[in-house]
């Protein structure tokens, strides 16, 4: 029979003081992480995304003013072409648009899968089956005027709810590409995508009406959409189909004895959705720095400038 000595009692009451300690300390990071977060202002999520501009050495790094996410309305047509650049589509002017500006005033490319669903069918039977369109000519003026009006869409100039992954925090993969997701479309239009690498909507639902609050976004769709939570409610003399969007917990999924990036969940009702923190980036930074993890002195004073920036 294994019997314990008195040295042995003491180490094992040791191993658990300390394995208490540690899950204290994770506990207390999570719970910090989560406080941080839903700080910031649930219209501001797809800022989140903004990343770092290299200077000479880390100590010149800024926070880059442009990210994928930005929306623009096009004043002239726009000729897209996919990545062996063999075939063309042309936006026609006054198209929305979400992408890459250059910083002059021209888009680098741009996100199919925010287009009018009009747009996209176009764009999906010239180019095919991508998430991206490259911009054919490099001096298109497309980044020139942001798109100013709020809509379900858009608010100042960001769009609203860019790819949504519905994966599950317990998943073991990293690769979000595996999972489905929904996005608002440029016509506000609620689409789901059943398949993380068909990016054409699988179904889509029109947003007839949209509240937002500090920490929640309402959409109340023309018909329920499945893979979506919604709930059936009277709004004036039309029954719609309400989804409520909320900023919830932090995590770093695990994987291969490693952790991955930041994920931030977006809860809809009993449906979860996540956003990914880009990597690196001023969110990534100011969050290492909450859960311990080295980060130098200026990206600590940038990073935190940038979060309080979103509140």
């Amino acid at each position: 029979m294994f019997k314990i000595n008195g040295k042995g009692t003491a180490l094992l009451m040791l191993i658990g003081a300390v394995a208490g300690s540690m899950a204290v300390t994770n506990a207390s990071a999570k719970s910090k992480l989560d406080k941080e977060i839903s700080k910031i202002d649930i219209s501001n999520l797809s800022n989140l995304s903004s990343e770092y501009t290299y200077g000479a050495n880390a100590n010149n790094n800024s926070v880059n003013h442009y990210n994928l996410f930005q929306t623009y309305k096009i004043k002239s047509k726009l000729v897209l072409t996919n990545e062996f650049r063999h075939k063309k589509v042309i936006l026609p002017k006054g198209s929305v648009v979400t992408g890459n500006s250059d910083g002059q005033g021209n888009l680098v490319n741009v996100d199919n899968t925010t287009l009018s669903i009009k747009n996209q069918k176009k764009v999906f039977k010239k180019l095919g089956n991508w998430h991206y369109s490259k911009t054919f000519l490099k001096e298109n003026g497309a980044a020139k005027y942001p798109y100013v009006r709020t809509t379900a869409f858009s608010k100042n100039s960001v769009a609203a709810f860019p790819m949504l992954y519905a994966r599950k925090e317990t998943s073991n993969s990293d690769n979000e590409t595996t999972f489905p997701f929904i996005s608002v479309t440029a016509d506000s239009q609620l689409a789901y995508h059943s398949k993380g690498q068909v990016f054409r909507a699988t179904r889509y639902a029109k947003i007839k009406k949209v509240k937002r609050t500090h920490a929640k976004i309402t959409y109340y769709l023309s018909k329920r959409l499945a893979g979506v939570t919604t709930k059936k409610v009277r709004v004036g003399n039309a029954y719609r189909y309400r989804v409520s969007l909320r900023i919830g917990h932090v995590f770093q999924p695990s994987f291969a004895s490693d952790t991955g990036s930041y994920h931030v969940t977006i809860s809809n009702g009993k449906q979860k959705f996540y956003f990914v923190i880009f990597s690196p980036s001023p969110v990534e930074s100011y969050l290492d720095n909450l859960n311990g993890k080295y980060v130098t002195p200026h990206e600590q004073r940038i990073s935190s400038d940038y979060i309080q920036s979103l509140y």
